[in-house]
């Protein structure tokens, strides 16, 4: 186990690198388009396709089973059809085989994929 002096240098870059204390937002704009970081409930029985809009992630129901990729490609074609884009607009960037992933969809913006995030969850 390595101590860390709380006033070092070591310390504020430990800090500022670990993944930890990485904060990790919900939508980011990028130059390649905006990521959406989600957390899927795969064969879910729940009606609701939102879940919750976390700070970190957004949780979204799935009825498809996690196998053969049937719930990734639940996913991409429901949260095209919500943001009114072509399912070719919508990437997984990371976490075909996890809960947790990271789409990349381009066409769109920050602001547009968050309003309309809410705009559901509120409606249902």
């Amino acid at each position: 186990m390595i101590a860390f002096n709380p006033g070092s240098w070591n310390t504020l870059l430990w800090h500022t690198m670990c993944p930890v204390h990485m904060s990790k937002r919900v939508v980011e704009s990028t130059a390649d388009g905006v990521l959406l970081r989600v957390a899927v409930k795969p064969r879910s029985r729940a009606r609701t396709f939102i879940a919750n809009i976390g700070v970190e992630s957004v949780n979204l129901n799935l009825k498809a089973p996690a196998r053969e990729g049937k719930a990734n490609a639940e996913l991409l074609k429901r949260v095209a059809k919500l943001l009114k884009l072509s399912t070719a607009d919508v990437i997984l960037v990371s976490g075909s085989k996890s809960r947790d992933k990271t789409l990349l969809i381009r066409g769109v913006t920050a602001d547009r994929v968050l309003s309309v995030l809410q705009a559901v969850k509120n409606n249902k």
